[in-house]
């Protein structure tokens, strides 16, 4: 099911580019072409249903140093995650993005994007961090809220649960933490009867706005 609902929204995607195709949270990325740690050309329809990738959108006129893009790729591919760049002249680059670069994405093994920072290309523990939240949201929403939502946000079997898939187009993370309903105890959250700490509630509040 995953992977046919992966080749639908990617069908959705192609057919949109003659528009322009700012990409947003939950939508499957078009296949660009980007340069990867080697510096080789590559498409990433080349990671489809492998790795994770994540996307740093360089910034018109910038280059990100050799160095620093080394840096980046061996602290990521430890956690099977590949690191493109998007060069910031490149025509592709201002049709991908709503704002302008740079920026980071981060883009599942469907092809989907979960995660977008505007105005900075991460790199080093900052980059490293911005995917380790994401997946540890991911843990905790599946072992904790995944029975109501479902592991794709897409059920609502429980009393008063809505379907979460889209809800970071409609709501900022600070709309979508008002509406969890929390109540503070000690230095834990209390979420329908379950105590969470703050790291998880953040990294949940990341994961679900990439549902």
């Amino acid at each position: 099911m995953y992977i046919r609902k992966y080749w639908a929204a990617l069908a959705l995607a192609h057919c949109a580019l003659p528009l322009g195709w700012a990409v947003k949270l939950g939508d499957a990325v078009p296949d660009v072409s980007l340069r990867d740690c080697s510096g080789a050309e590559v498409r990433l329809s080349a990671y489809h249903q492998k790795r994770h990738a994540v996307v740093l959108v360089e910034a018109p006129g910038a280059k990100l140093a050799p160095a620093v893009l080394d840096d980046a790729c061996r602290d990521l591919a430890a956690r099977d995650t590949v690191v493109l760049v998007l060069a910031g002249e490149a025509a592709e680059n201002r049709r991908l993005l709503e704002t302008d670069p740079p920026a980071t994405l981060l883009v599942d093994p469907g092809g989907v994007v979960r995660r977008i920072l505007p105005g900075r290309a991460l790199t080093g523990p900052d980059l490293a961090g911005f995917v380790k939240l994401w997946e540890f949201g991911k843990t905790v929403f599946n072992a904790e809220c995944a029975r109501c939502h479902g592991e794709e946000g897409d059920l609502h079997i429980c009393e008063d649960v809505k379907p979460l898939v889209g809800i970071g187009r409609r709501f900022t993370e600070a709309q979508i933490r008002e509406k969890l309903r929390m109540a503070a105890i000690n230095d834990e959250y209390l979420i329908r009867g379950q105590m969470f700490t703050k790291q998880e509630v953040d990294a949940v509040i990341v994961y679900v706005a990439g549902l």
